[in-house]
């Protein structure tokens, strides 16, 4: 089990953080990683894990995945269970 840095409050497509550092993006480390779980497809990108988690409205996993160079999914609610 590990934690992660995200972008503050969730609200952002940059996954950028003033108070606690901005993620690195191991695809390409001088771009931001996107999106406000942006820690775990770092930590993703990076072989520190396997598989992470993170809340996604907006495309807030999706979109960090991408500039991560990995996949993100958002399943339909109630199809996964």
């Amino acid at each position: 089990v590990g934690k992660t840095h995200m972008d503050e409050l969730a609200y952002s497509l940059n996954g950028e953080n003033e108070h606690y550092g901005t993620p690195l993006n191991p695809a390409a480390p001088e771009r931001v990683p996107g999106g406000s779980s942006s820690g775990s497809a770092s930590a993703v990108a990076a072989g520190l894990v396997d598989i992470g988690l993170g809340s996604d409205t907006g495309g807030s996993v999706r979109i960090p995945a991408s500039f991560c160079g990995l996949f993100g999914v958002r399943p339909t609610h109630g199809r996964c269970s």
